[in-house]
């Protein structure tokens, strides 16, 4: 456990080492696109500029906090696969399949942790704008008093659909994770099967017509259970009723093929994924 530990606390700094910039870019830009027009190639200064800059400023903080989520989110699926094929990653005194939960848990709290960042710099920029924006002010203390009138009429109900759907991002995240170290490394176990003979172009050409194959032919022979599979994708599309009862069944759905791919996952880096130096 102490190893686990440790390399958890690696790799968490390793995963984490970009944050500050990118709350740094994400920061100025936000303050650029406020304080700057841009039309047909051309820099304006905002006319309005002074009327209403902070809430201005936060709105497109708020907005750009999703793309730079989803920028961090896919830079830790590319260092889960960097840190997996390496091989000096690999020489650590670890059992494999603790090793990859290790990299994947690490990549977790790492985007967790730049979500509580995202969210700090939010409030504090929400109190600067509250000090010095009067009808944010104005708008900010009706939205409060309105939340507190709901929040009297929070039921169990309620509270079920609010960490549902919190359930099911955190779920959707492991899920993104698990799924392209299964895409990868299924893949590069196809390849070194593969014939050496044949080039790396057509490696890669045959593992993706294999992959392609296979899949036709899972949905083919188990129209059912590709049903049931994809019932959370569809609750989150909205195309099933939406009921608690979907949300339960979409949550322990999801679940449970997290934990396939789980399985999946730890069996191929196990046994069959090979790490390669340089990578």
């Amino acid at each position: 456990m102490a190893i686990f530990n440790r390399y958890f606390t690696v790799l968490f700094r390793l995963k984490t080492k970009w944050i500050s910039l990118l709350l740094i870019i994400q920061t100025v830009a936000s303050f650029a696109m406020t304080f700057f027009n841009f039309n047909n190639g051309h820099v304006y200064i905002n006319r309005h500029i002074f009327s209403n800059f902070f809430t201005l400023w936060l709105a497109i903080f708020i907005v750009q906090a999703w793309l730079f989520t989803g920028i961090f989110y896919l830079t830790t699926c590319f260092q889960n696969e960097r840190v997996s094929g390496n091989q000096t990653w690999r020489l650590i005194p670890i059992d494999d399949k603790k090793f990859y939960f290790d990299n994947i848990l690490s990549s977790f709290a790492a985007l967790l942790f730049f979500v509580i960042l995202e969210i700090i710099c939010t409030l504090i920029l929400s109190v600067v704008t509250f000090t010095f924006d009067s009808q944010f002010h104005r708008s900010l203390i009706e939205l409060f008093a309105d939340i507190g009138r709901h929040l009297q009429q929070v039921d169990l109900e309620i509270m079920f659909n609010f960490f549902g759907a919190l359930m099911m991002v955190i779920l959707c995240a492991f899920f993104g994770y698990f799924i392209i170290s299964f895409l990868n490394y299924s893949s590069r176990a196809l390849l070194d099967f593969l014939p050496q003979a044949l080039s790396k172009a057509y490696f890669r050409i045959i593992a993706v017509l294999v992959i392609i194959l296979v899949a036709w032919l899972a949905i083919k022979a188990s129209n059912i259970g590709l049903q049931i599979i994809s019932f959370p994708f569809r609750f989150m599309m909205g195309e099933t009723t939406g009921t608690n009862d979907d949300l339960a069944i979409a949550l322990l759905l999801m679940l449970l093929i997290n934990i396939l791919f789980w399985f999946f996952d730890t069996i191929l880096f196990s046994k069959f994924f090979e790490a390669r130096e340089g990578k």
